[in-house]
């Protein structure tokens, strides 16, 4: 089914600005047991609203069968970048916000609860909610307690009931742009959030995202596509108030956003750009004209048949080519250049979720990292691109003569 009008403001004046085909769930990897059964596959396109300048998907997906007929593979502790960052991301939003010890904290896909294990230290009281049930798993092994499930209006008189009272901080990453309806998941955070409490989310950053050429963000849990001012539009029209916007560089580029009931009490970096700096940046960029997206696509579309070329070449001289890291936007990255496992031999990856496991529509089979020392040569394409540094420092000490390839090379 397509969307009519916009998830937000339910203007029908969408248009469309990126279209790159036909894709499965990227986020799913699929078991041995179930190779037999066929990948459900969706157009993965685009929207423009012209009224809101949010960026959304057109195709309308099922949560459940992105979070649930599958285990979620995704997990916030499956690095020690990623452990780093939520640590840091404690410790700052806590300085910054004035967070106490007996302060209640919501985590809103809370995924194995490692960022909620980090505000239990600093004393808070917290609760998460996820809606994928193998992660509820994880997160109670960490002493975090989770309710599965999709937040919005309808879950927060549960949160309140559970947590005791307000919470004084709720945080949301990586996730709000996953909502089939960012309305109600924004009405839902104003309703549980207390009087001086602040909402935090932080997911990744549509600029740089167009300014990199990074189309492989795209893909369908990944329902919204967020810039400064769809923020601010969009908190605008429920009466709360996008304060401040740090910009971290965790998944290549994110916007970490504070907003409250009324402008910020708190502390902010004097230094950080303002929120009207930001937008202004968006809209020299051109994010919200539909010329900067027909160029986009021109550019991702060359950079896709050069590097095709590219690969072909390597494979006509009988050399392996493999990929590393089992990232959800490495599946978009695969399906949409139709590299399979007749041409990819294998992706390799140190998180014991998906090793064992295949790649949606690709099928191709995911293997430990240690898979590597048994090429004599080989060519390797870093999909968690993000990581790109820390992971070839890793990868040159299983196997020194690996070649890496790179497709985002202009």
């Amino acid at each position: 089914m397509f969307r009519k009008q916009c998830l937000s403001c339910e203007s029908p004046d969408l248009r469309e600005i990126v279209n790159l085909g036909m894709h499965p769930m990227a986020d799913t990897f699929i078991p041995a047991d179930r190779l037999d059964e066929g990948d459900r596959v969706y157009p993965l396109i685009c929207d423009l609203c012209e009224k809101c300048s949010q960026v959304q998907l057109r195709t309308v997906t099922d949560p459940a069968e992105r979070y649930s007929d599958y285990d979620y593979s995704y997990t916030s502790s499956n690095s020690k970048t990623s452990q780093n960052h939520w640590i840091e991301y404690a410790g700052t939003v806590a300085g910054m916000i004035g967070l106490k010890r007996d302060d209640a904290v919501l985590e809103i896909g809370s995924n194995d609860g490692f960022l909620s294990e980090q505000f239990q230290k600093l004393g808070c009281h917290c609760l998460g909610v996820d809606p994928s049930p193998a992660m509820a798993r994880f997160a109670a092994e960490r002493g975090v307690k989770t309710i599965t499930g999709l937040f919005g209006k309808d879950c927060a008189g549960q949160v309140e009931t559970s947590l005791g009272k307000k919470p004084a901080l709720i945080a949301a990453n990586n996730v709000f742009n996953h909502a089939n309806e960012p309305l109600d998941f924004a009405q839902g955070v104003k309703a549980l959030l207390a009087p001086n409490g602040v909402f935090v989310f932080e997911l990744p950053y549509w600029m740089q995202s167009v300014v990199q050429r990074k189309f492989d963000q795209i893909y369908h849990e990944h329902v919204s596509y967020f810039t400064v001012k769809y923020a601010v539009n969009l908190f605008q029209s429920i009466g709360m108030s996008v304060n401040h916007v740090d910009e971290v560089d965790y998944h290549g580029g994110s916007i970490r956003v504070f907003v409250g009931h009324k402008p910020a009490t708190y502390a902010v970096k004097t230094a950080s750009p303002t929120v009207a700096q930001f937008i202004a940046k968006e809209t020299r960029a051109g994010l919200f004209d539909e010329s900067t997206y027909q160029l986009f696509m021109k550019q991702v579309q060359t950079a896709r048949n050069r590097f095709l070329q590219e690969i072909y070449r390597i494979k006509l001289d009988g050399k392996p080519v493999v990929c590393v890291g089992a990232a959800a936007k490495g599946n978009t990255f695969l399906n949409y250049y139709n590299l399979d496992a007749s041409v990819i031999d294998c992706v390799t990856e140190s998180s014991p979720s998906k090793i064992g496991k295949y790649t949606p529509r690709t099928r191709i089979p995911i293997c430990p990292d240690q898979k590597l020392a048994e090429y004599e040569s080989v060519h390797a394409i870093i999909l968690s691109w993000n990581l790109s540094a820390a992971l070839q420092n890793i990868l040159k000490k299983i196997n020194p003569r690996i070649v890496f390839l790179n497709p985002y090379e202009p």
